[in-house]
């Protein structure tokens, strides 16, 4: 069995979600990296059980209201 290299993903995030993403990181004891890794998986996951929920949803993410 061989396994395969991981190969670094880029993904550019606007400031405020940046800063969300450290926040989760931070909050749940995990690196950004790690954090990221898990979400990647979740994600994958999803799509190989074919649920595409997310995909067809609404394209603008969810933002908390301003002053919370």
């Amino acid at each position: 069995m061989t396994t395969a290299k991981k190969q670094p993903v880029r993904v550019f995030l606007e400031q405020t979600d940046h800063s969300r993403f450290l926040v989760q990181a931070g909050m749940n004891q995990l690196t950004p990296s790690a954090l990221g890794e898990r979400l990647f998986q979740y994600g994958l996951a999803q799509l190989e059980r074919g649920d595409r929920s997310v995909l067809e949803g609404d394209p603008s993410p969810a933002r908390p209201e301003p002053g919370r």
